[in-house]
């Protein structure tokens, strides 16, 4: 979504690059960090993604790293969003 770059995502995945090299490379800008050992216990976006981070790390690597940080950075876009409606909602 034009404008949104930097609300509810990191911005467009590089020409050349692959798509796990550019969420690897945006690491950094993350607001938000998966706490794999929290749990919930309630069916939410965010606790599936802890789950998903819990069961990569019994996978050998590259799939662990790989899986940890598609699950990372769902979980910062989902964050992300959550807070963007919350904001939406307030301004109208």
């Amino acid at each position: 979504m034009a404008g949104e770059e930097g609300i509810t995502n990191l911005g467009p995945v590089p020409v050349g690059m692959t798509f796990i090299d550019a969420l690897d490379a945006v690491r950094g800008a993350r607001k938000y960090r998966i706490n794999p050992e929290h749990q919930s216990h309630r069916l939410t976006i965010c606790e599936t993604q802890r789950e998903v981070w819990r069961i990569a790390e019994t996978l050998p690597e590259p799939q662990r790293s790989q899986l940890q940080l598609l699950a990372g950075a769902a979980f910062d876009f989902g964050k992300r969003m959550n807070q963007r409606m919350i904001d939406l909602k307030a301004s109208v």
